[in-house]
């Protein structure tokens, strides 16, 4: 048996009139995978099975990359969006065997769709609930004659009653919206909405499949190695240690996800863009990059999001998040973005 020990929220920053919308770069699979980590965090990397049951139109990357973001061997089912969906794949979870197990359910609508033709009701948003095996189930508490409503708004309402989601949960992320839980801020970002449209062209950030593939566990995870001859620690992995040359006695290391430190930030230009990012400069003028410091000695350089230019500093904190990159070879390919995360009105940013 199995029972729902967390449910996680994620509300996009971006807001139409109003209404949370997807940002340029948000797509249903980093909704989900935003409220998959949250629920996620403080697990321990270790192999094993999930089932991921997913209501909602997922893209086809959807299939593998929930479980390569857990870095687990998954099962992945898919379901419409309604809320008696929602009862029936929580319940069939709980009444089953085998290790933990997600159902994840998201809501999208369009840019500049009218918020009454959004089935939820509260724009884009994602929810992900979290069982692990148990001696007792929890019963969830929507019933099946919740009927068209959908999972995600059905899901929310419950969380706002504060009584109404299972007692033996713990909710993390966007459930107060008001008192900012989950939400450092709501930042200003441009409007529009970069419609790229997918190409099998491959240009200047060409990366081949197999290789970004193989990049996941470092690229999304944040998985470094740690030498267990020199005690040196390499990130990206790579199979070898940096310092000392040794494949052998390799550990993985996880990093962590949120407050890094920014290093250097610059603004890239129109004109300054590798080809992949033509659409989005072209939609969204110029974008930053920072170099993050996840943790001493470690690392890695990323986009940023939901911000402007010219407000990230050196020596800012910020989070990452699971974003849209640029499409290639037909798909979109995904990866960690930095998130600015703001300072209490009045404090200055982290030393």
């Amino acid at each position: 048996m199995r029972r729902v020990v967390r449910i996680a929220a994620y509300i996009p920053a971006a807001t139409e009139q109003g209404v949370p919308v997807g940002a340029f770069d948000e797509d249903e699979f980093t909704l989900g995978a935003t409220a998959v980590e949250r629920a996620w965090a403080g697990r321990r990397e270790e192999p094993g099975e999930v089932a991921i049951h997913l209501l909602g139109e997922f893209p086809p990357a959807a299939e593998w990359g929930f479980p390569a973001l857990l870095g687990r061997v998954g099962e992945v089912t898919r379901h419409s969006g309604r809320a008696s969906e929602l009862v029936t794949a929580i319940r069939s979870l709980e009444a089953g065997d085998g290790g933990p197990a997600f159902v994840v359910a998201v809501d999208l609508p369009e840019r500049g769709a009218k918020r009454a033709a959004n089935a939820s009701g509260h724009g884009a948003a994602a929810v992900a609930f979290l069982l692990e095996p148990s001696e007792e189930a929890s019963e969830f508490p929507l019933a099946k004659s919740a009927g068209g409503r959908s999972a995600v708004g059905a899901t929310l309402r419950l969380g706002e009653s504060s009584k109404g989601l299972p007692r033996s949960a713990t909710l993390v992320g966007d459930w107060d919206r008001a008192s900012g839980v989950g939400r450092l801020s709501a930042p200003s970002i441009p409007p529009k909405s970069a419609k790229s449209v997918l190409s099998s062209v491959s240009e200047g950030a060409y990366v081949p499949r197999a290789r970004y593939l193989e990049n996941l566990p470092s690229r999304w995870r944040f998985l470094a190695e740690v030498c267990g001859a020199c005690h040196g620690t390499t990130f990206p992995a790579r199979g070898t240690c940096r310092h000392c040359g040794r494949a052998g006695s390799l550990t993985s290391l996880q990093l962590p996800h949120d407050g890094g430190r920014v290093v250097a930030v610059t603004t890239v230009g129109k004109g300054g863009q590798p080809t992949e990012f033509d659409a989005q400069v072209e939609e969204l003028g110029p974008y930053e990059v920072a170099l993050v410091e996840l943790a001493r000695g470690m690392r890695v350089t990323l986009q940023v999001t939901d911000s402007v230019p010219g407000k990230l500093t050196v020596g800012d904190r910020v989070n990452t998040l699971l974003r849209r990159l640029y499409p290639m070879e037909g798909e979109w390919r995904y990866g960690r973005k930095a998130v600015p995360v703001a300072s209490p009105e009045g404090a200055s940013s982290p030393p």
